[in-house]
Order: C-alpha cells, then structure tokens, then sequence
C-alpha cells in the first residue's frame, strides 16, 4: 500500500515536471519566435550603435537572404530581431515564418546579356537574356542557397516555353537593381564614335557592360602573396629546370606557358577531343603528361612558389582552322590573317568554352591562378570592318563580349578556388577606351581577381608621356604609365589587384630595376618579368635586378 502511494506521488512530480517544461518551452516559441530574412537584395542591411570614446558609432551590418534569426520583439511595423548575439531593429516586410518563401522569387532580371545553361553549370546554350529582361522564376533548389552571402547560385527558369538555368551571378531580383547605374565614376573616350556613330562609346563601354561591384574573393589553401614578383617561363622550362628556377632570388611566382598563340597546349589535355575534330594538332607539342605536371606543380608549391597557368584565348590557329564560323573570317566565310594569325573571335561561345575547359584542367592540376592572355580582339581592323565578319551573333559590343567571357571564366573556376587574371594592352590605359580591341580597364577590373597591363618599354614611339626615348627611360616610363591606371582604376568600388609585365628582354639588371622602382613608387609593387622562354641564359642577364 505505501509502496503505491509512493509510485503516484513520484507520477504526479513527473507529470507536474514536464507540463512546467512544455509551458516554459511553449511560452519561450509565443515569446521569442524564429523567422527569416527575406529581402530584394543578397543581404539586408541594419544598424548597430554602440558608444567609443563616449561618442555614438553606427556600423552596418549585412544579413544575408535567409538567414534564421530570433524575434526578440514585434510591433505592428517592426520588430526587434536577434542575429549574432547582437539586437537590430527590421520592418517586418523582411521577415518570413517559412525558408521557402525568404529566398523565393517569382522573376529575376539580368544586368547584362547572358546565355543561358540548360543544366546547371552546363554548356552555354544559344538562348539568351538580355540586360533588363525580366524572366520567369520556375524554381529554386534550397542547396543552391549560399548561407555566407545570401546569394542563390541557380534559378531554374523559362524563356520561350522551355526551362534553362541562369547563374544568380547575373541577376537581381528587380528590373530597376538590373539596371542600376554604377559608372558614374568611370571615364572614357569617345574616339571611336567618328570611326562608328555618335554615342558608340558611351553604348559599348557603359551601356552593354556590368559594372556592379564584385568584391574579389580569398581562397582557403590558396594563398596569393601579398606582392608577387614573378617571372614567365615555357613549359619546357617550368618542368626541366626546376632546381634554378624554385632557387631564383627574389622570385616568388612564375607564370607558365600551357596554351601559346599558335594554338599550342603543352601537356596532353582531354579537352582537344571535345571541340576539336583534330584534337592532335592541338597537343602534337606536348612537353609533359598531366600526371607528370600535377606532381611537378606540387613540388614548386611546396617550396612556396605560387603558379601561374597562362593560357592564349583568341589568337589561335588551331580552333580557327577547325571552326571558321566562330573565327574572324571575310564574308564568304574564309579566314583572315590579321598580326600573322588565324584568330578565334571573341563573340564566339565555343572559343569561350574551349578555352575555359582549358582552363579548369590546369586548376584541377594545381595551379594557383589561370592567366588569360590575348583576351580580345585583333588590333587594326577598324578600317577593314566593311570587309571582315566576326560572326557577332547576339550584337554586342567588343568591350561587352571580352568582359563576358571573363566573367564566364570566372563563374566556372571559382568553385575550384583558383584566381582569374587577364593581360591587357598598355594603349587601351592610355587613351582610355578600348583602342577597338576589347579592352577597357574598368570593365575588365571589374571582374577578374587580376589585371594585368604589358607597358613593354619599347612598345612606346618616342616623346610618349613626354619622355624624349620611353626605352632609354623606364623608371620615367612605368612611372608615367602607372598613374595613369591608378587613375582610372579608382572608378571601381572592388578594382582587381594589378600586376604589371614589365620587359625583360634586351634589358640590363640595372634598367630592370629602375622599372620596378617605377611601379613601387605609384604604389603597385607587384611585377612579372617578360621572357619569351625563361631560359637559363636570358635569366641570368638580369637576375640582378630582381628584388
């Protein structure tokens, strides 16, 4: 009997136990209920206030689309939410009961003209939207969702009754964020409107291009020094003389030849069989089996050299023989020679994909970063455009069609944590447009993680920026230059590193020395050293002079 009275009090404790429980955990979900962020943009932006020095400080704070917080307090338009320990204020239109709905949207718009995929991460496809365009929303996979940044990395959309993928990279959630104006701080010449039509520059520079800022990204495990002094070798080189090279005082990165202008690719690539029908003209020159250089490229790593691939794009005889309508031809779709080559064109989007799957081959080999050289296109045609086709399907302008690919480029290789430079003429910086090329500073800054100029001493004519022989000078001369491009790369909010080539050849230690002198001077330290090949014999002409 006291055994049961007994039992039925320790139930009745119990019971009474764990209806306190579920009242206090009941009262603590009525009181304090989660929600998440919903907003037109990645991040919503609130306020944090907090008392320095007895003075009122307001930092921002970014939150990103979909984060899950704390509803500390609610009123009829705002409420009090709770985020990283840290109470903000937010109107209640930005939150939501459901993740679903915080990250959903019904339309998205591009901000400029870009193809769209029909998987993800899939080839481009022909389809296309333009900038402003607004597309249907179909769906959006939760795992497309970045939890850091708020950005969803595919819509799974529809255009003309068919589904695609478009990159969240591209777009924003209204027609008016598309086309927000971020050039207001981007000059530019109008040269080129007497060889077109009036409002030409303003159309092929600003208009076609994007310019929202792109912060430039840091990868884990991949680490760029902080000022890189670098030299170009051959893949010959790079592979057969790493004792001397990994030994070189005061080098710390080297950049290596892996496609060269004659269409070249110097290990035994597997992209060649896929876009081309002759894959072996493409690798007949191999110096190295991929196998071979993955192990080699370790090696330099582990001795702290940072590598670099480079990789011509668009001057290339090998893709141009093998896919005319996607080269600079003549009307009747025959190729033309222009500076002593075949030339893919830059509108192409199999020359894109070709050179990108390059491209990701040598990041997936371990290179740290994937240089683009050649990146536009042929200089001197203004006058023979009447003649020549470029196969412009979608009706772009130059600077828009170099800067889509870049950003092409980029889109595919972040995931794989390499950094994405682009060479870029020295003439396009210093008469601030794109000299009919393709390359225009800004647009190209804009995008890729580093810029890098060729101010080649004997590239200048004489009386160049005042300077009576630019060769006979080249502290004067890449002192000269580079005010010029710190100049016009202070119209970026998030401009890329810039990495001047500096001339190595014909030049003494004492002359290579007075140019880096030049560039540290104007506060862009970072060099790499042009040598057509890197050979042992041309090195040590000038080793001297690096530091």
């Amino acid at each position: 009997m006291k055994k049961s009275i007994f039992y039925k009090k320790i139930i009745c404790i119990f019971s009474i136990t764990v209806a306190f429980l579920f009242l206090l955990f009941t009262a603590a979900v009525v009181l304090h209920p989660t929600r998440y962020i919903k907003c037109s943009a990645n991040t919503l932006t609130v306020y944090k206030t907090y008392l320095e020095d007895g003075e009122a400080v307001v930092d921002k704070v970014q939150i990103p689309k979909g984060t899950k917080v704390k509803v500390y307090e609610k009123k009829d338009k705002t409420s009090i939410i709770v985020y990283n320990k840290n109470k903000f204020t937010v109107n209640n239109k930005n939150l939501t009961k459901h993740f679903e709905d915080a990250i959903q949207t019904n339309y998205v718009y591009c901000r400029r003209l870009v193809n769209l995929r029909e998987s993800k991460g899939g080839k481009l496809s022909k389809a296309i939207v333009k900038k402003g365009e607004k597309i249907k929303v179909l769906s959006i996979d939760q795992n497309d969702w970045d939890e850091k940044t708020g950005k969803i990395r595919w819509y799974k959309i529809s255009k003309n009754n068919k589904s695609y993928y478009v990159s969240g990279e591209y777009v924003e959630t209204s027609k008016k964020l598309a086309l927000k104006n971020y050039a207001n701080n981007i000059s530019y010449s109008t040269y080129w409107d007497d060889y077109y039509k009036d409002g030409y520059a303003k159309d092929a520079y600003i208009s076609q291009v994007d310019y929202k800022p792109q912060k430039k990204q840091s990868y884990k495990g991949n680490v760029m020094p902080d000022t890189v002094k670098a030299i170009h070798v051959s893949m010959n080189n790079f592979v057969n003389n790493q004792s001397y090279i990994e030994n070189l005082k005061g080098i710390n990165t080297v950049i290596v030849e892996a496609k060269n202008d004659e269409g070249s690719i110097f290990y035994d690539s597997n992209v060649c069989d896929e876009y081309l029908s002759d894959p072996d003209l493409a690798v007949e020159n191999t110096v190295v089996s991929k196998k071979e250089l993955k192990k080699i490229i370790k090696k330099y790593r582990k001795k702290g050299i940072y590598c670099v691939s480079r990789i011509v794009v668009f001057k290339d005889p090998v893709f141009a023989q093998d896919n005319p309508k996607e080269s600079l031809t003549d009307k009747h779709d025959n190729l033309v020679v222009y500076n002593n080559q075949y030339w893919p064109s830059a509108y192409s989007r199999k020359a894109w994909m070709y050179n990108v799957a390059i491209a990701k081959e040598c990041a997936d080999l371990g290179f740290n970063e994937i240089q683009f050289d050649y990146v536009r296109f042929p200089d001197g045609t203004a006058n023979s455009e009447i003649n020549l086709d470029f196969h412009n399907t979608y009706k772009e302008s130059k600077v828009a069609a170099v800067q889509g690919f870049l950003q092409y480029a980029k889109e595919e290789l972040s995931p794989k944590g390499v950094y994405v430079a682009a060479d870029i003429f020295a003439w396009p910086i210093v008469a601030c447009d794109d000299q009919d090329i393709g390359q225009f500073l800004p647009a190209i800054a804009n995008v890729v993680d580093v810029v890098s100029p060729m101010p080649y001493l004997d590239h200048f004519s004489k009386g160049s920026f005042g300077i009576v022989d630019p060769v006979q000078a080249p502290y004067d001369t890449l002192a000269a230059f580079t005010k010029i491009s710190n100049v016009q790369l202070k119209g970026i909010k998030h401009a890329s590193k810039y990495r001047t080539w500096i001339q190595g050849y014909d030049m003494t230690s004492r002359e290579l020395k007075q140019q880096i002198k030049g560039l540290k001077d104007n506060k862009q330290p970072d060099y790499m050293v042009w040598l057509v090949s890197g050979d042992e014999s041309d090195i040590n002409k000038i080793k001297n002079g690096f530091h």
